[in-house]
């Protein structure tokens, strides 16, 4: 018998490329190995509508189990994969038991970031648990201290408010999102979350943590009966590291998402790859997607260059923030109608290399899309067109 093709990590990327590899025809055995006792599922809801309460696990998965035993794909659920053998082409559950390979996809993703202090009161948001833990906590009157300016950070104070909680906001930086907005982005969402009631302090160290309030280094004390800690993501790179492959903030892969072991691939959030020339991870579910389906293609032996724009959304209350490609020095601002804002980064050309818009709901959405029609075309752009809100993107893209 041959040895099957395994994903290890029944995640967002993982369930995606074992969905993928049975629409591509692929007919071989197929085991997807899960840490969670969960189907696959996408994370953006748990911030949002799961933790609403207008989202349930099943609204989130990729598939249910019935179309999982139709595509005879084998769900390995809550028995992560302890040791990993590439020469062997082997790997070995936390049940004891070895599975041969002939091909393997790591998209093992990562946990949260936690504090060095453990309390009862602080709450992480990673995982579908998680979202479900912190849902039943956050009652009307609740003072929650959320810890981390990013959008998991962002996301859980919008929805904390928006359940009645009393928020403060705490970032060590100073702005928020600072790793990657721009200033007048970070300033809108700062301007928005003070708008609606959440108490945001930038540049603030935390001291410690107690069971009734957050201790700051400059002596304040907040009073609090929660903190959510939402200061990024730890990639899980134990496992390859164990197993002598090539991994740096991530499981470093070359152009085709292949690790520094032929027959192994990575995806997700824990897949490092080069953007740009430089090594870099994307924790978004537009890149597991891509990077979910493109992995499978190549373990069907397509060896195709992973070559898909990077992008991101997110909300925040009504307001809608999406990006797509990279940040570049050379700038270009539009208003939007609604008090909006797109902005292009340009090349050194003025080839058109990354959009962020800024709108009222989803109304930037098209134009985003269009951005990215522009990025592809490689067109040389005037300033004074993209900044003038009267001339249409589709006018540019005709040249």
């Amino acid at each position: 018998m041959n040895d099957p093709l395994i994903i290890v990590g029944a995640g967002h990327a993982g369930g995606r490329a074992a969905l993928t590899l049975r629409e591509e025809g692929y007919t071989g055995r197929l085991i997807l190995i899960g840490d969670e006792p969960h189907l696959p599922y996408e994370r953006p809801p748990l911030s949002k509508g799961v933790l609403q309460g207008t989202a349930d696990l099943a609204g989130c998965s990729l598939c249910d189990s019935a179309r999982l035993s139709e595509l005879g794909i084998e769900h390995i659920a809550a028995n992560p994969v302890t040791q990993l053998q590439p020469q062997q082409h082997r790997l070995q559950l936390a049940d004891g038991q070895w599975l041969q390979y002939a091909g393997l996809l790591l998209a093992i993703g990562g946990r949260a970031r936690r504090l060095p202090q453990a309390q009862a009161n602080v709450l992480y948001l990673r995982t579908h648990d998680d979202a479900l833990a912190l849902r039943t906590a956050l009652k009307p009157g609740t003072r929650l201290v959320v810890v981390g300016g990013g959008f998991i950070g962002l996301e859980v104070a919008a929805t904390a408010r928006g359940l009645g909680c009393e928020v403060t906001l705490l970032e060590a930086g100073p702005r928020l999102a600072g790793r990657v907005l721009p200033p007048v982005i970070s300033e809108a969402l700062l301007a928005l979350h003070r708008q609606h009631g959440v108490d945001v302090r930038l540049k603030v160290a935390l001291e410690s943590i107690q069971a009734d309030a957050v201790l700051l280094m400059d002596g304040q004390r907040l009073p609090c009966d929660l903190v959510v800690v939402g200061i990024g993501m730890q990639p899980n790179v134990e496992l390859a590291a164990a197993a002598g492959l090539d991994v740096g903030q991530g499981i470093r892969v070359d152009t085709h998402l292949r690790t520094s072991a032929a027959d192994i691939y990575a995806a997700g959030d824990v897949c490092e790859f080069r953007l740009d020339g430089l090594y870099q991870r994307q924790e978004t579910w537009r890149n597991a997607e891509a990077q979910g389906r493109h992995a499978a293609l190549n373990l069907l032996g397509r060896d195709l260059p992973f070559e898909a724009l990077p992008g991101f959304w997110s909300d925040q209350y009504d307001w809608g923030l999406q990006t797509v490609g990279v940040i570049t020095p050379l700038t270009i601002s539009r208003p939007l109608a609604n008090g909006g804002l797109l902005l292009f980064y340009l090349d050194a050309d003025h080839r058109l290399q990354g959009a962020c818009g800024w709108a009222p709901g989803n109304s930037a959405a098209k134009d985003i899309k269009l951005c990215e029609r522009l990025i592809s075309a490689r067109l040389s752009l005037d300033s004074a067109s993209l900044a003038n809100p009267e001339l249409s993107l589709k006018h540019l893209l005709r040249g």
